[in-house]
């Protein structure tokens, strides 16, 4: 599924008008025909806002299917008729024609009150006010009734975006109808996967109104959701014949005094995720603490540096970073990976805020890395501030990855993944799983998969989906879910798909 920007929808529509021929009536009826299809037996009672847009023309057309259908259905025109599209006006003249019941909302002659009546009592209100294009302030009449429909209405349903959506930033425009269900039409915005669009959006639909293929793929920003199994097809498949130098020699370079479980978390992750052969790399005073609970895993202290280096020099991949901590001995360590290595790494947490501000380390990355940082990190990252970030998590996340050569995983709800050219945008995971670890157990996870063989960029994109599918898993029956939790339903999760 793509995800779009604004200007990019809009290309997109304009590229199947212009260059395909489609006529933007057909398009237009096309998709009302499809979301007309999904609301029909909703209700028996719609009310329908339209603004003078093609987005309005659509809630027009959506409005005469229903009155076909025998439902009982008001139109108000929150609009300057003068204004309105060419589309939008051959639709109005049908329901013209079909004598249907047309209101034009004016706040002057008392429409307000008998709005919230009709509101208040309607099954469902259907909302194409304004569409994607929406660039200005809200104010006025349209503010009122967004508002009242906002506070009155039993269950609302958006054409493409709730109005007042900026579907680019995720934020408002001074307001925006807060949608049950949001018929999102050919492809996601990208705006609907800003943490802030969520309480605006509803259930999103994606619906399809017949722009080809090669339209799309004219003007693809390469920002995408997968399917099923397209996560299935990135599970490295286990031969009859393999052992365990088959899955990967990992090692895990984590934990320090008082941090002792993320070192713990990260090993176990890494484990239970299928690596064959996992070291944990600690200092000597916290060996005890993990030596004798890490039983699948070796655990080699800094001063072996020969056996060091030679696990340098054999390992597939190393992870680096959950609970490190600033000591000079860690810093030094995370150092001396990056430079006597050649193998790929996964770094995390405390690993980079270590290298966060010496492009020396990170150059030496280039190509090799996954970056695995939440908010606040990437802040230190990229230097820019975390509202920033907050606003352009997709763009951030981009620029960032294709400046260092690396694969950057920016985490949060719908975590961002990109290698500087592709993003996947991982919709797995839920509010559960907000505790401690949880970002210790996917690096892990992620690590793992580098190990077994699986590429940089898709180690991180199955790892985060595995990571948040299996706490989705076990979210139908917990009320919290831990790391520990994951970490036990990883393997069942990842045998689960395969078996899908």
């Amino acid at each position: 599924m793509e995800v779009l920007s604004v200007k990019a929808a809009r290309s997109m529509d304009e590229d199947a008008i212009k260059k395909v021929g489609i006529p933007s009536i057909v398009l237009m009826e096309n998709a009302a025909q499809e979301i007309f299809n999904n609301i029909v037996n909703k209700g028996n009672s719609f009310i329908v806002f339209c603004g003078a847009g093609n987005n309005g023309g659509d809630g027009l057309a959506i409005a005469r299917k229903l009155i076909l259908s025998n439902k009982r259905v008001k139109v108000f025109l929150v609009c300057d008729l003068d204004k309105a599209s060419p589309e939008f006006k051959i639709n109005y003249n049908i329901l013209i024609n079909m004598k249907a019941e047309l209101h034009r909302f004016n706040i002057k002659n008392d429409m307000l009150t008998k709005m919230i009546e009709v509101v208040s009592e309607a099954d469902i209100v259907v909302d194409s006010i304004f569409g994607i294009g929406l660039n200005r302030e809200i104010k006025g009449d349209i503010y009122l009734v967004i508002e009242l429909i906002n506070k009155y209405a039993k269950y609302v349903v958006s054409v493409d975006s709730p109005s007042g959506l900026d579907c680019d930033s995720g934020g408002n425009f001074g307001i925006a109808i807060e949608a049950k269900e949001t018929y999102s039409i050919e492809t996601l915005k990208k705006g609907f996967f800003q943490n802030k669009a969520k309480r605006y959006l509803g259930e999103i639909k994606v619906v399809e109104i017949g722009i080809p293929n090669l339209v799309k793929q004219r003007n693809t920003e390469n920002i995408y959701l997968l399917g099923e199994n397209m996560y299935k097809n990135l599970i490295p498949i286990r031969s009859d014949y393999g052992y365990k130098g088959t899955y990967g020699k990992v090692i895990v370079l984590a934990g320090s005094r008082g941090l002792t479980g993320a070192a713990y978390i990260t090993t176990e992750a890494v484990v239970r995720s299928g690596a064959g052969l996992t070291t944990l790399l600690v200092e000597e005073e916290i060996k005890p603490l993990l030596a004798n609970r890490l039983i699948e895993a070796m655990t080699v202290t800094y001063n072996e540096k020969e056996k060091i280096d030679n696990l340098i020099e054999t390992a597939d991949v190393i992870i680096c970073g959950p609970g490190l901590g600033n000591g000079i001995a860690n810093r030094n360590m995370l150092i001396h990976c990056i430079n006597s290595s050649r193998c790929p790494m996964v770094i995390d947490a405390d690993g980079l805020n270590i290298i966060a501000n010496d492009e020396g380390c990170i150059n030496k990355l280039k190509g090799r890395a996954i970056f695995t940082p939440h908010l606040g990190e990437m802040s230190r990252l990229a230097n820019e501030s975390v509202q920033k970030i907050e606003l352009h998590r997709i763009d951030v996340c981009i620029n960032y990855a294709k400046e260092h050569g690396i694969i950057a995983l920016l985490k949060g709800h719908n975590t961002i993944i990109s290698n500087g050219k592709d993003v996947v945008i991982n919709e797995t995971g839920n509010s559960k799983m907000a505790s401690g670890g949880m970002g210790d157990c996917l690096t892990g996870i992620i690590g793992s998969l580098v190990g077994q063989g699986v590429g940089l960029f898709d180690s991180a994109v199955l790892g985060a989906y595995l990571h948040g599918l299996a706490a989705d898993r076990l979210s139908k029956d917990r009320y919290v879910i831990n790391a520990r939790d994951v970490i036990e339903e990883i393997p069942k999760t990842i045998e689960h798909l395969l078996r899908k």
